[in-house]
């Protein structure tokens, strides 16, 4: 039974952080607990402290870039109390360490490693989340990942989807390579829902339109330029959205052991091979004939081979890497990790959403041909 689930109220106005106050303020007229990632503090410490004027509030803003169970833990143990809001401002390793805590404080001596997507948590406070990135999708999403003993766990729960987002592109990077690899995570999230084998009606029509926004303003959004990074900040929302309720496939399977294995950034891994994925998946006919729609829609051509040439050519025009070895990696080093990199995919639960189920001569396949 296919299930969707969005947050109740998006907020989207550049410096819309002005009105947060009135706009919220019965979500804010208690004890507020703030959740900020330390590097958004230092720049937008006076916009913060703005925006919260009159409101009560506690900061936590010790948040790793990957945060582990016991970095959650022992926030926990520092900031327990009674809220009335979480608010969580900064990337998606902020955003899934404020969920863990709303997990945590709403059921006390909980499991954060056994957190499923069912579990009725009913959370005692309301969630709120403010992304300054334009890319992860977790301000949409029940999702979360944390480290746990040099491993990543996935998890989540449905009851941690934040009830509010509040989009204020003011608050996000300028710096053109965090955009570029930010804005290609959120086209891979929407590109990899569209053709899942729990897409529905409702999440296709959300990838769709991010698709669309995304190559046309990513480059434009590089450059700083306000309507696009508009944009593009809404449409990492959407597409977060979509794969919140459908799910990411094989080019983040695929994406996440190599970027593991070599230490590169997840936007550039998961889309340097979302054109392998595309090529894999079109023997679907269902996922063809999406990606053919998508090609037309974009301009592109008719058929798959002109939305890879297509997505290829804008890779280029953004500065993404096509190949393997132009990230500087050497031949040798990478086919003696190959293996290493197939199993780990292979473990990769995003597989199983894949519109075709593929095998490890499969993946060892595509790994060499990306190189």
């Amino acid at each position: 039974m296919p299930i969707f689930t969005l947050p109740r109220k998006v907020i989207y106005q550049r410096d819309i952080y002005k009105d947060v106050g009135g706009i919220l303020g019965r979500y804010l007229s208690g004890k507020v607990l703030v959740v900020v990632d330390p590097n958004v503090l230092s720049i937008h410490g006076d916009k913060i402290k703005e925006m919260l004027k009159g409101v009560e509030y506690t900061v936590w803003s010790e948040v790793s870039p990957e945060p582990s169970v016991n970095d959650v833990l022992n926030a926990y143990d520092k900031v327990r109390g009674d809220y009335s809001s979480i608010l969580a401002i900064g990337g998606g390793s902020t955003i899934d360490f404020a969920k863990s805590l709303a997990y945590l404080l709403s059921v006390p001596g909980g499991d954060l490693r056994s957190l499923n997507p069912f579990e009725p948590i009913n959370p005692r406070m309301t969630l709120i989340a403010m992304p300054t990135t334009s890319g992860t999708g977790s301000d949409a999403s029940f999702g979360v990942v944390l480290t746990d003993d040099g491993r990543k766990l996935a998890m989540g729960n449905y009851d941690l989807v934040p009830m509010i987002i509040v989009l204020d592109p003011s608050f996000t990077p300028t710096q053109s390579s965090i955009i570029r690899a930010t804005g290609l995570d959120a086209l891979v999230h929407a590109f990899e829902s569209l053709t899942a084998n729990t897409a529905t009606p409702l999440t296709d029509a959300l990838a769709e339109k991010a698709i669309k926004m995304i190559i046309g303003n990513l480059g434009s959004a590089m450059t700083n330029d306000e309507v696009a990074k508009d944009s593009m900040h809404l449409a990492a929302t959407m597409a977060g959205m979509a794969f919140s309720n459908s799910g990411t496939a094989m080019a983040h399977a695929l994406g996440h052991a190599f970027g593991a294995t070599f230490h590169v950034t997840h936007g550039t891994s998961v889309a340097l091979f979302l054109p392998h994925a595309i090529r894999f998946n079109s023997a679907d006919a269902l996922a063809r004939s999406k990606y053919e729609e998508v090609s037309r829609a974009l301009g592109f051509g008719d058929d798959v081979d002109h939305l890879i040439k297509g997505l290829l050519e804008f890779y280029r025009k953004v500065g993404q890497p096509i190949k393997v070895s132009e990230l500087g990696i050497k031949r040798d080093d990478y086919y003696s990790r190959l293996d290493e990199m197939v199993r780990k995919a292979m473990e990769d639960s995003e597989l199983s959403f894949n519109p075709v189920i593929p095998g490890e001569d499969d993946l060892s396949s595509i790994f060499e041909g990306a190189y």
